[in-house]
C-alpha cells in the first residue's frame, strides 16, 4: 500500500505553477507561499512553455492529403480536394438535391478509394438505395448504416476504415449520453463536436448534410458553421434544371469558387452548353445579359425586368438572383439621373437560372433591363452589358473586364458596352459609355429602329 502510495504521489507532483514567480506545487494552493500572489497557480497543462513557442520563418509547410472527385469542378470548390480529417457542411433547401449531390460525390471519391459510409437518419436505407439505382452509382463501394443514434455510430466505425463519411442529415442525429431532445440546438452542437473530435482523431473527412430555416440560413447553432472546416450552400429555382454549389468558408482553399451543374432524371451533371440554355429567350423587353465572374470562372447571365404601373398605395418591389438594398439602390440612381418616375410602377427583377451573384459588374446590365422593360424596348440581341453604377449615375470599371470579354467571344456575343476604359480589344464592338445617360441615348436609337422595324 505504501509503494502504491508513493507512486500516486510522485505522478501529481508539480501539477501546478504559480505564473507570477515561477513556483511549482503538487497542489493547486490559494495564495503562492513564495511570492503572496494570490490566486495566481495555473495547471501546467494550461501553460504554454517556451518550446512550445515556435518561429513561422522555420516551419516548414505540409501539404494536406486530398481526396479527388472526377470533376474537376467539385476539386475546386474545395480547395484542390477534400482534405482527410476535415468536416464539411452541405446545405440547402428542402427537395433541391442535397441528397443526391452526396451520393454521387460519395460514389466518385469510392470509386477512386476505399469504400465510403453512407449514414442516413432521415430515409431508410432501401430508400437510399433506390435513389442509388436511379442515379446507376457503384452501389458495391458504398455501404450504408440508417441509424439516428450518434454513440452507436461511433462504436462502429471505429472497427472500419473508410475513405469518407456522409451523413443525412445532422438535424437528426442525437447522442443518447445528453439530455436535451432531438433536434434541440444543444443535441446538434454536441453531435456536432463529437463528429469532429472522430474526424481529426481518424482522419476521414465527413459530409454534413443540413438544412435551411426559412430565413435561408443554415439551421441549428452558428457554432456548427465555426466547428467545420468548410460550408456549402447547395441552391436553385425548383422550375428550373440550374443548381448551384458555392462555398461559403473554407479553410484549406477559396472561398471565391462555384459549381454549376443541370439537374436531370439520371442526376446532377455538368451542363454541356449553358450559355444556350441562358441566350434562347433574348428577343423581348426587359431581357439584357452580362458576363459575371463567379469564383474564378466568367460566366454569362440573363437579367429580366418587368416594370408596370402600380395600382397599389405601396408599389411591389421583388428580386431574385441579387441582393434587394442593391436592387433598390440601382432604381433610385435612375430615378435621380435619368428622371424616370418609378415611384409609382410595381418592379420585378430575376437573374434566371437560379443564380445568384454579387457581381458589381452586372449593375449596367439591370439598369439596361430596367430601362428596356419601362419603355419596352427591345435591346438588340447578341449584346451583353458589363459596368458598375455609381452614386453619381457614371459607369465604373470592373475586375477582370479581359476574362469577361475573352468569354463573350467565344460565346459569339458582338457587342458589348463597357465604362469608358482604356483598352483594346478585337473579335467584338467595343461601345464605351460614361454614364447612364449615354445608356440612355442607345436606348433611344434602338427605339427608333424597333418602331421602324414594327412599321415594315
Amino acid at each position: 500500500m505504501y509503494q502504491r502510495g508513493v507512486a500516486i504521489a510522485n505522478k501529481s507532483k508539480d501539477n501546478f505553477i504559480c505564473i507570477e514567480c515561477g513556483y511549482e506545487s503538487s497542489v493547486w494552493r490559494g495564495q503562492c507561499p513564495n511570492c503572496n500572489s494570490w490566486n495566481s497557480f495555473q495547471s501546467k497543462k494550461d501553460i504554454l512553455e517556451k518550446k512550445d513557442i515556435l518561429d513561422l520563418e522555420n516551419l516548414t509547410y505540409v501539404e494536406e492529403e486530398r481526396l479527388l472527385f472526377d470533376l474537376k469542378d467539385l476539386n475546386d470548390i474545395f480547395g484542390g480536394g477534400v482534405v482527410k480529417g476535415s468536416v464539411t457542411l452541405l446545405s440547402g433547401e428542402p427537395g433541391i438535391g442535397k441528397s443526391t449531390l452526396a451520393l454521387q460525390m460519395a460514389d466518385q471519391i469510392a470509386s477512386k478509394y476505399q469504400d465510403v459510409l453512407y449514414i442516413s437518419s432521415e430515409e431508410s436505407a432501401n430508400q437510399v438505395a433506390s435513389r442509388a439505382k436511379r442515379l446507376k452509382l457503384n452501389e458495391k463501394k458504398i455501404k450504408i448504416i440508417s441509424c439516428s443514434d450518434l454513440k452507436k455510430i461511433l462504436k462502429a466505425l471505429k472497427n472500419h476504415n473508410f475513405s469518407m463519411i456522409v451523413i443525412d442529415s445532422i438535424q437528426m442525429l442525437y447522442d443518447s449520453e445528453g439530455n436535451s431532445t432531438l433536434g434541440s440546438l444543444s443535441q446538434i452542437k454536441q453531435c456536432a463536436s463529437k463528429i469532429n473530435l472522430f474526424s481529426k482523431e481518424s482522419n476521414i473527412p465527413f459530409l454534413l448534410i443540413g438544412h435551411i430555416n426559412k430565413e435561408g440560413s443554415i439551421a441549428g447553432p452558428k457554432f456548427i458553421e465555426h466547428l467545420v472546416d468548410s460550408v456549402l450552400f447547395f441552391q436553385g429555382d425548383r422550375s428550373s434544371a440550374i443548381r448551384t454549389l458555392r462555398s461559403l468558408k473554407n479553410r484549406f482553399g477559396s472561398t471565391n469558387e462555384l459549381v454549376i451543374f443541370e439537374m436531370k432524371e439520371e442526376g446532377l451533371i455538368k451542363p454541356k452548353n449553358l450559355s444556350q440554355l441562358i441566350l434562347q429567350n433574348s428577343d423581348l423587353s426587359g431581357t439584357t445579359f452580362c458576363i459575371t465572374i463567379e469564383g474564378s470562372r466568367p460566366l454569362l447571365v440573363q437579367v429580366e425586368s418587368l416594370v408596370n404601373q402600380s395600382f397599389k398605395t405601396s408599389p411591389t418591389r421583388l428580386s431574385h438572383g441579387i441582393n434587394f438594398n442593391h436592387f433598390m439602390l440601382i432604381i433610385a440612381i435612375l430615378e435621380k439621373h435619368l428622371s424616370i418616375k418609378m415611384y409609382d410602377k410595381d418592379i420585378y427583377l430575376n437573374i434566371t437560372g437560379g443564380i445568384t451573384t454579387e457581381d458589381r459588374g452586372i449593375d449596367l446590365a439591370i439598369a439596361a433591363s430596367l430601362i428596356s422593360s419601362y419603355y419596352d424596348i427591345m435591346i438588340p440581341k447578341s449584346t451583353i452589358f458589363i459596368g458598375e453604377c455609381s452614386l453619381s449615375g457614371e459607369i465604373r470599371n470592373v475586375y477582370q473586364i479581359e476574362k469577361r470579354l475573352n468569354e463573350a467571344v467565344k460565346l459569339g456575343i458582338e457587342n458589348a458596352f463597357i465604362s469608358s476604359v482604356e483598352m483594346n480589344f478585337k473579335n467584338i464592338n467595343l461601345y464605351k459609355i460614361k454614364n447612364l445617360k449615354n445608356l440612355m441615348d442607345w436606348i433611344k436609337k434602338w427605339k427608333i429602329q424597333y418602331s421602324k422595324e414594327k412599321i415594315g
